[in-house]
């Protein structure tokens, strides 16, 4: 399945690049609302919608606002683990629900 819609902070590079989408394209969508619910913030979030869609391909992200100071790692590393570019790489649903942050 290929598609081109959506809000453009929740986004996959595969969705903005019209790449075949998958269940790990909405554990993407995963992080993103994670990193949102625990700080605050968007983690691509530009100036306008192209800049947030260049952020996301680069997949440009951190924890160093003050934001995440009170972020445990636990919830760090899920997140990290759900904002990888490589759809491959990121942990499936049933990991997701495995690790030790939930």
């Amino acid at each position: 399945l290929r598609v081109n819609f959506g809000t453009p902070e929740f986004l996959a590079p595969e969705v903005v690049n019209y790449e075949f989408v998958s269940f790990p394209t909405d554990m993407w969508s995963v992080g993103v609302i994670a990193y949102m619910l625990l700080s605050g913030l968007s983690p691509f979030l530009g100036d306008d919608d192209n800049e947030t869609l260049n952020n996301i391909l680069c997949c440009s992200w951190d924890f160093e606002d003050e934001e995440f100071q009170g972020v445990s790692d636990q919830a760090k590393d899920f997140i990290s683990k759900l904002l990888i570019k490589e759809k491959c790489w990121r942990i499936s649903a049933t990991a997701a629900l495995k690790h030790p942050w939930l």
